[in-house]
């Protein structure tokens, strides 16, 4: 079992969830904007970097940086980046897991990223969450 990540004093108000689309993930970013008390904005609803650059500029929002050429302003701008691994672990979640990704023909999302964002931007808490759990536990600590 992995220590729990620790919950921030003040609530952020601009969070970047980094994770492996699908329902768990989009269930999740949506829990967590009510516990915030902030909309969610996906990504993909933004049309481009001038939509993008407005929701980074507004005070409170949760999205995903699923897109590499809007991290810099969403980072930028946020008071978290969230690293959450919803699937389940063990051998069962990988099967499950990969089933999925056959079927829909989707790559897994690139995360690497997420290890580069303490030195590009250095203010940025970085909270990584290893499972469901601890996600849960996460966000259950908000309220």
């Amino acid at each position: 079992m992995h220590a729990l990540a620790p919950v921030p004093r003040r609530l952020p108000q601009r969070v970047v969830v980094a994770g492996s689309p699908g329902e768990q993930l989009s269930a999740y970013l949506t829990r967590l904007a009510a516990a915030l008390d902030v909309p969610l904005v996906p990504l993909a609803e933004l049309s481009g970097p001038a939509e993008v650059a407005r929701l980074a500029a507004f005070d409170g929002w949760v999205t995903t940086a699923d897109e590499e050429w809007a991290r810099p302003q969403l980072l930028g701008r946020a008071e978290l980046l969230l690293q959450v691994e919803l699937e389940a672990a063990g051998f069962a979640g990988r099967v499950r897991r990969t089933l999925r990704r056959i079927r829909s023909e989707a790559r897994a999302p690139d995360l690497g990223w997420v290890a580069s964002a303490p030195f590009e931007h250095p203010g940025l808490e970085i909270v990584r969450l290893p499972d469901a759990d601890a996600a849960d536990r996460w966000l259950r600590e908000l309220a």
